[in-house]
């Protein structure tokens, strides 16, 4: 059943090919993935009718195996798919096994688009179910040399507000100042950005104390002055 539901959504998006959009597509991420050529908007439509025929009585463990099938997948726009798929789970579908298969989608065909989708939206609303297991798997993360996962320990509170644990966010950023990946960086100032439409001054305070400088600094203090 999961294989013919793969199917499915590949003949359509096989009708809806376009080529000249998709080397476009490609192109923008840095020619690291193919793509139909199907934009955002044709694929949303294209999705929904696609939803509505995934059986309703399907596990948990039906679920994490369409989105595994899908993340096989050649084409970036499957991807996409799964990821939006997994955003309809409610709270109570996610499981505290979970972390092995988001730690798989992050370091598999990863790059920014899927990370931080993944990050701020599945895996933050993880560590809010089952928040014992935050302090493992960030102690895990953190050390990797995968930069996909210490950059997901930064930016995995970006929809909490004013539940954001500030002490853990700032001894991350502590830990990675010095790093001169771009989107560890990026993720620094994004973090702090993020939280400062919460706690400006907090905000504004480490960063004048944390000595953090270039793109991490201009994103952290974009919009506070």
């Amino acid at each position: 059943m999961i294989l013919q539901l793969v199917q499915q959504l590949e003949l359509e998006f096989e009708k809806n090919r376009n080529e000249f959009e998709a080397e476009g597509m490609s192109r923008y991420m840095k020619n690291r993935f193919t793509y139909f050529g199907i934009k955002k908007p044709k694929r949303a439509v294209i999705q929904k009718q696609w939803f509505s025929i995934i059986p309703e009585d399907f596990t948990r463990e039906h679920k994490r195996e369409l989105v595994l099938e899908l993340w096989q997948k050649e084409q970036r726009e499957f991807h996409y798919v799964a990821m939006d798929f997994m955003a309809k789970w409610k709270d109570k579908e996610l499981v505290s096994e979970d972390s092995e298969f988001i730690e798989f989608l992050l370091t598999n065909h990863s790059w920014w688009d899927s990370v931080d989708a993944l990050a701020s939206n599945y895996l933050g609303r993880y560590l809010r179910v089952f928040p014992k297991q935050r302090e493992t798997l960030i102690k895990s993360w953190r050390k990797s040399e995968n930069r996909w996962l210490r950059r997901s320990c930064l930016i995995f509170q970006l929809r909490y507000k004013s539940q954001t644990n500030f002490e853990l966010l700032k001894s991350l950023i502590l830990e990675f100042k010095h790093e001169k990946e771009f989107f560890i960086q990026k993720a620094i100032g994004w973090s702090l950005r993020e939280y400062a439409k919460t706690n400006p001054v907090s905000v504004r305070n480490f960063v004048e104390e944390s000595g953090i400088q270039g793109l991490a600094k201009r994103e952290a203090l974009k919009h506070i002055g």
